[in-house]
Order: structure tokens, then C-alpha cells, then sequence
């Protein structure tokens, strides 16, 4: 697969690796991955791999993941972001007291917005929800607290639409707009009405995060069976660090001629994980 496309040699890395090969085979493994991972600027996930095998990863090779985020996240210390991910890293709905204190007494959004990133990559959304109860002025978006609170459920999510709504006199920015409308869109979604999840996603991209907006959109106009639509409105590209946008380019490609067959074994993996549900409708023969 790595001759053909090394960004889609990357699942199949990963599903090699979830089945905890030992020895000199998961070395080869991880290893590989790393190197793809930093090929294809996956950040978060090198660090996350890097941190779990540190005899196969050495710490100076992971040093271009903290030269990137510091340059992200400017201009917050290499020494503050390295503390929140440790914390965050072993954070759990029992335990994250530690973390909430930390990010108390550093008072910095970027950083509560580093943490969510990584509790949302490690599904700890009950953490989320707790730091931001124990410091609400760091809400400045409600998107982080609204993707946590539709993951633990439809109604949970939908109850925090009904108060984030409800809040007519708050002034919001062009952000937290689309952060909002984007919610909307998760939430119809999740009750698969899937042309106002599509519309509600079109929308979002008008105030901001437009690639956000119109991979959401894609896919719930996919699931509604809309894929000319789909086609017809969205331009994608060949991406360099995204299979999902990969893949639709090769699908709406006016000569794609199944150019995406040679990758079936990475889009059956894809696939599997959450919120890529619609790959089996766009390639059938993949489930």
C-alpha cells in the first residue's frame, strides 16, 4: 500500500498495531507509523504514539511535534502545552481534578482548547464537561462543551442546543456562529434528518471553518443519497494529511474510473470509526 498511496497505508498500520503484534513486528509497526504519521502532519496522533512507546519513538524525534504546536498555539510556552497533554493524557471522568487546576491557574483559552482537543481524541467528554463547569468564562465556544455533550447522547446535545439558543442577549462572533450552526447540524444528524444536518452544515461555512462545513455537509448529503448534489457543489482536492477528502475527490473525479479500488482494505478500516459510517454507502463492496 505504501507504493501505491503512503497516506492510506497509515489505517492499515494502525489496525496492525490495535492487534498488539510483539517483539521486533510491533518495533517495524510503530516505527512506520511514526514515520507517517510525521510525513502526513498528523500531529496528535505522533505525539500520542510517541508517548506510548518511548523505547521505540526517542524523545528528540518527537521534538518537531512540539516545534509545530507552540508555533499553533503561540504564544503559550512548549513547557505549558507538554504539562496539559501529560495531564491530559491520564485524565479520566474519575480522575481530572489535577488537570482542571492546572488549567485554572493558568487562565489561558488556547490552553482549555488544547486539552478539549486532546480529551475529544481520547473520548474523556466527561472531563471535558467537568473542566469547563469549574471555569465557565473559558467557554468562549460552545463547541467543544456541545460535541461532549451529543457524544453522551441526541438529548443531552440537544438540551444544550435548547440553552445556547436561548441565550439571545449574547453577542457572538463569526466563530462561534458557525460553531453553533455546526451543532445543528450534528444534532439533525443524530436523528438522521439528514437535509437539515446538511443544511444546517451549509450554513455554518458561511461564517466560518468552510472545509469543516463542507465535509460535514458532504457527508450527511451522502447519507441522504444525494451524491450528485454532493458532487456538483463541492470541489475536492487530492489532500496530503485527509483520506476522507481524498476519497471524495476520487469519487467525484469526472474520470475516477474506481480509482479508489486499489484502497478498499484502508476504506473498509476507515470505515469502522465513528462518523465515517457513510463510506459504505460511497463504496459499496467496502462493508
Amino acid at each position: 500500500m505504501e507504493q501505491l498511496n503512503t497516506l492510506f497505508a497509515i489505517p492499515l498500520y494502525e489496525k496492525a498495531l490495535s492487534q498488539k503484534p510483539s517483539g521486533k513486528l510491533q518495533k517495524a509497526v510503530v516505527s512506520r507509523l511514526f514515520f507517517l504519521y510525521k510525513k502526513h502532519g498528523k500531529l496528535l496522533d505522533a505525539l500520542f504514539l510517541g508517548s506510548k512507546f518511548p523505547s521505540v519513538i526517542a524523545s528528540k524525534e518527537r521534538g518537531w511535534i512540539w516545534s509545530h504546536l507552540t508555533e499553533i498555539y503561540k504564544p503559550i510556552a512548549v513547557s505549558e502545552l507538554s504539562a496539559t497533554y501529560v495531564l491530559a493524557s491520564k485524565a479520566s471522568s474519575d480522575h481530572f481534578t489535577e488537570l482542571s487546576n492546572y488549567l485554572k491557574n493558568a487562565n489561558s483559552q488556547k490552553l482549555y482548547e488544547f486539552a478539549s482537543i486532546l480529551l475529544l481524541k481520547r473520548k474523556q467528554y466527561k472531563v471535558i464537561l467537568s473542566i469547563y463547569a469549574e471555569n465557565s468564562s473559558m467557554a468562549k465556544t460552545p463547541l467543544f462543551i456541545g460535541i461532549s455533550e451529543f457524544k453522551m447522547g441526541a438529548d443531552s446535545g440537544k438540551e444544550f442546543l435548547k440553552t445556547i439558543l436561548g441565550e439571545t442577549e449574547t453577542e457572538r462572533t463569526e466563530q462561534e456562529k458557525s460553531d453553533v450552526l455546526y451543532l445543528m447540524g450534528v444534532y439533525y444528524r443524530q436523528t438522521a434528518e439528514y437535509e437539515l444536518s446538511a443544511r444546517y452544515f451549509r450554513m455554518s461555512g458561511s461564517f466560518g471553518s468552510k472545509p469543516r462545513a463542507d465535509l460535514e455537509t458532504s457527508k450527511s448529503l451522502v447519507l441522504k443519497g444525494n451524491t450528485k448534489e454532493m458532487c456538483s457543489t463541492f470541489k475536492f482536492t487530492s489532500s496530503s494529511t485527509d483520506e476522507i477528502e481524498t476519497l471524495l475527490y476520487y469519487y467525484c473525479s469526472p474520470n475516477s474510473n474506481n480509482s479508489w479500488r486499489p484502497y478498499e482494505s484502508s476504506i473498509r478500516i476507515l470505515a469502522e470509526r465513528e462518523g465515517n459510517e457513510f463510506l459504505t454507502l460511497l463504496f459499496p463492496g467496502t462493508n
